[in-house]
C-alpha cells in the first residue's frame, strides 16, 4: 500500500524552486501562450500557476450587440478576443448546446495559439479586423432556415459537433462525424493564413500547404480522382473544388482529421475522410504522405494544448490513454488536459504524458497514470480536507476526490507537491 507525503509549493517561491523534479507545466519556459478568456479583470489569485480556462459563464446572451439582425435568430455567443483588443465571434442557434459552443472555442483557440515557429497571433489579429465570425447553426449542413442576410461567416452546424464524452463521441457515430476541427480550420485558413486566392499574413505557410496539396494530386487532371494521395474516387468534387479555389484548404483538413485520430474507428474504409484520404491515423500519415504530415507537424503540436471539457452527461471512467477495447480512445489519446463538467460521479484516467486535470461538482477518482500530473480544484487549499490521497471540498464545490498517481495538487492560493513512497 502507497503512503501519501503531502508538500506544500508556496506559489510565491515558484522561482526559487523550478530545479525540483516537478511536471513541466510548471516551468515558465515551457508555459504555451494562453488562450485569451474573457473573464472579470478584478478575479485574481496568490498562485500565479493557476489558471482559469473558458466556461458557460464566457457565454452571453446579447446577441443582438453584435448584429441587430441576429437577434431572434441566433441565442448566444461566445468571443475569442484577439491581442489587438478585437474579437472574433462564435455565434450559435438555440439547440447547440452550451459545450458545443466552448469545444468550437477551444479549437479556435488551439489553432490560434503559436505551437510552432509561425505566428498564430498575427492570424487571430488578421481576423479579428476583418470581422471573422463561425456561426453554429440548428441541424446538419444542407439543412439551413436562415435568411442569407443573418446568415454569413464560416458554418458548423450542430449536428456534426459531438462533446467530448457524449454519445456521439464514444460510439464513433460518424452520422454525427466531427466536423468541428475542419470547419474552423478552414475560417482560420480562409480569413488569416491566406490561400492560393486570397492573401493572409502567413504566406510561407500557406505556399507549404499548398505545395503538399500538389503533391497528394497527380499532376494530370485527368487522374484526379483515380490515383494519388486524396481526392480519392471523387473527381467531380475535386474540379468544382479547383474551381472555387479552395483544394488546399480541404486537403488540410484531411490529413487534421486522420492526424489525431478522428477516422481510425471508421470500419467502411481503410482510408480517412470518408476514404478520400489514404491515410486513416497519424503512423498511416506519416507512411504514406510524409509531405502532408511534415506540413501539419510545422504549425500543430502532436497533442491537443487546450482543457477539454467532458460532457455533462458522461458517466464511468473517462480514459485519455488509447485503449483499442475502447475505440472512442483512438482520439482521446490526443488529450493532455481534460476537465469533467456537470455533478455525476465520473472518473478520469491519464496518459503516459504529463496532464492536467479538473474534477466536476461529484466525486470522481482521478488516476493520473504515469508522467507527472495535476489536479486542479476550484478554491484556495484551505477549504479542502487532504489526507491519504482523498481531497474533500469543505464548500461543496468540487465533492470528494480520490487521487492515485497525481504529483501535484493546484490550489487557488499555492500547488501542493505529492510524492508517493512505499
Amino acid at each position: 500500500m502507497k503512503k501519501i507525503i503531502v508538500v506544500v509549493l508556496l506559489a510565491g517561491l515558484l522561482s526559487a524552486c523550478t530545479a525540483v523534479p516537478l511536471s513541466v507545466g510548471l516551468s515558465k519556459k515551457n508555459v504555451k501562450q494562453a488562450e485569451v478568456v474573457d473573464v472579470e479583470k478584478t478575479q485574481t489569485f496568490e498562485n500565479e500557476n493557476y489558471k482559469l480556462y473558458v466556461d458557460t459563464k464566457n457565454i452571453k446572451k446579447d446577441v443582438e450587440s453584435i448584429d441587430v439582425k441576429f437577434k431572434g435568430h441566433f441565442d448566444k455567443y461566445i468571443q475569442y478576443v484577439a491581442s489587438n483588443g478585437r474579437p472574433i465571434t462564435i455565434v450559435a442557434q438555440d439547440k447547440v448546446s452550451n459545450e458545443q459552443l466552448l469545444k468550437a472555442y477551444n479549437i479556435l483557440s488551439f489553432y490560434l495559439t503559436s505551437h510552432k515557429s509561425y505566428d498564430m497571433t498575427s492570424v487571430a489579429n488578421q481576423m479579428a479586423s476583418n470581422g471573422a465570425i463561425l456561426m453554429m447553426p440548428n441541424g446538419a449542413d444542407g439543412d439551413k432556415q436562415l435568411k442569407e442576410s443573418v446568415f454569413y461567416g464560416q458554418p458548423l452546424y450542430q449536428m456534426e459537433v459531438p462533446v467530448t464524452g457524449d454519445a456521439w463521441y464514444i460510439n464513433n457515430n460518424y452520422e454525427h462525424r466531427d466536423a468541428s476541427y475542419e470547419e474552423i480550420l478552414h475560417l482560420v485558413h480562409d480569413g488569416g493564413i491566406g490561400t492560393m486566392s486570397s492573401k493572409g499574413v502567413l504566406p510561407k505557410l500557406q505556399q507549404t500547404i499548398e505545395k503538399s496539396m500538389k503533391n497528394a494530386l497527380p499532376t494530370e487532371k485527368s487522374k484526379w480522382g483515380k490515383s494519388g494521395l486524396w481526392g480519392l474516387n471523387s473527381k467531380d468534387w475535386l474540379v468544382e473544388l479547383s474551381r472555387e479555389g479552395s483544394l488546399e484548404q480541404e486537403y488540410i483538413v484531411s490529413v487534421v482529421d486522420s492526424y489525431y485520430g478522428l477516422w481510425e474507428a471508421f470500419k467502411d474504409s481503410d482510408g480517412g475522410m470518408w476514404g478520400l484520404y489514404i491515410a486513416k491515423d497519424r503512423a498511416a500519415v506519416k507512411e504514406k504522405d510524409p509531405s502532408g504530415y511534415g506540413t501539419l507537424e510545422s504549425f500543430l503540436p502532436k497533442n491537443f494544448t487546450y482543457m477539454d471539457r467532458v460532457s455533462p452527461t458522461f458517466e464511468g471512467t473517462f480514459s485519455i490513454q488509447l485503449d483499442p477495447a475502447q475505440s472512442y480512445t483512438y482520439k482521446s489519446q490526443y488529450i493532455d488536459k481534460v476537465r469533467l463538467t456537470g455533478k455525476l460521479n465520473s472518473n478520469l484516467f491519464g496518459n503516459e504524458r504529463d496532464n492536467i486535470f479538473i474534477g466536476n461538482g461529484g466525486n470522481n477518482i482521478i488516476n493520473g497514470g504515469e508522467g507527472r500530473d495535476i489536479v486542479q480544484f476550484s478554491g484556495a487549499s484551505g477549504d479542502y480536507v487532504i489526507s491519504q490521497g482523498r481531497i474533500e471540498d469543505t464548500k461543496g464545490r468540487d465533492g470528494i476526490d480520490t487521487l492515485k498517481n497525481i504529483e501535484v495538487l493546484r490550489f487557488t492560493d499555492k500547488d501542493i507537491l505529492v510524492t508517493q513512497g512505499e
